[in-house]
């Protein structure tokens, strides 16, 4: 680690509270003048750090500079901390993800980025990834590692994990809109994205890449206008947001760690609870067809039951839906 690692790790062990170049040197066995370099390093790289004679150096409780050290700092277990990768700037952390998954990543490797230039949704569409107002994060699976391998059950189980993190650390409450994205007042706060690669012989999923998008606290304005119409955040730019490194270790604890207290009924029971599409009258896409339906039921398999207009119930399980908000 290096002495602005040992600095930054420090200043976010002890946030909001004014220390002593001295005795933070002491504490991590530096000189003085080696840890005032790096605290003005670390203002450049963005980090709010206050600075008063007599009183020494602390990390502003506001600060929320995204770090592997402050995401490390916020685990309940260091354990790990040695398979997160960190990046200020990325084209896209799925692709950064499967890049390692196939070098031989091991389960629960985290991909984490401050900005995407290249972020992927689903049927490869971009998912645009502003700078210091978001969290963009892949995390590698080895289905072995989990209670359910298939891939739209890990979704599921994701924007259940996701939905309850954040509202425990907001008190904002987060609707899900079947089968990836998560909603609040209305408008899209984060989609999930899971990508398998599959062993050709054995036809076994050998791992999995879960990646997601929060817009915590972006801007409308900074989105494009197609996006800037059905993209929110979950905070704006009157409120305090909560802090990004927290809520990426909460989040990377949960993912693995949950699914072991959640049977599949239980999950899917979770994931219905917090569903903004029961009941509802949507407009289903597949392909070049477009019709109106109402959703009547999700099954375990994360499938939708659907409605027709001439009354007939099927299950529905590849394609689009979209909420017609009153």
């Amino acid at each position: 680690m290096t002495t602005k690692d040992k600095v930054l790790a420090f200043l976010e062990n002890n946030k909001g509270t004014y220390i002593s170049g001295v005795k933070i040197a002491e504490a991590i066995e530096v000189s003085r003048n080696s840890v005032w370099k790096a605290i003005k390093q670390l203002e450049t790289e963005g980090f709010e750090i206050d600075a008063i004679t007599n009183k020494g150096y602390r990390l502003a409780e506001s600060s929320d500079q995204l770090s592997k050290i402050g995401i490390v700092e916020n685990l309940s277990t260091k354990e790990l901390s040695s398979d997160i990768f960190y990046f200020d700037v990325i084209d896209s952390t799925n692709k950064k993800a499967k890049e390692l998954a196939m070098l031989g990543a091991k389960h629960g490797t985290l991909v984490v980025s401050n900005e995407q230039t290249a972020g992927k949704g689903r049927y490869g569409r971009s998912f645009e990834s502003p700078k210091d107002s978001g969290i963009y994060m892949s995390l590698i699976l080895r289905p072995q590692e989990l209670s359910y391998s298939d891939p739209t059950i890990i979704t599921a189980y994701a924007a259940v994990i996701v939905s309850e993190t954040i509202e425990e650390l907001t008190g904002k409450k987060i609707g899900i809109k079947w089968v990836n994205d998560l909603f609040y007042q209305d408008k899209k706060v984060c989609g999930i994205l899971t990508e398998a690669v599959t062993d050709f012989e054995s036809g076994q999923i050998e791992w999995i890449v879960l990646g997601m998008g929060i817009n915590i606290s972006t801007s409308e304005a900074i989105f494009s206008e197609e996006v800037r119409n059905k993209a929110g955040a979950i905070f704006n730019e009157n409120e305090t947001a909560v802090n990004r490194n927290q809520l990426v270790a909460k989040l990377l604890e949960g993912l693995l760690k949950r699914h072991v207290q959640l049977s599949k009924s239980e999950l899917m029971s979770e994931y219905k609870n917090k569903s903004i599409v029961l009941d509802k009258k949507v407009m289903i896409q597949q392909g070049q067809d477009s019709y109106m339906v109402r959703i009547t039921d999700i099954d375990e398999e994360g499938q939708l039951i659907i409605e027709t207009e001439s009354g007939k119930e099927r299950a529905f399980n590849s394609g689009e839906i979209r909420i017609i908000f009153n």
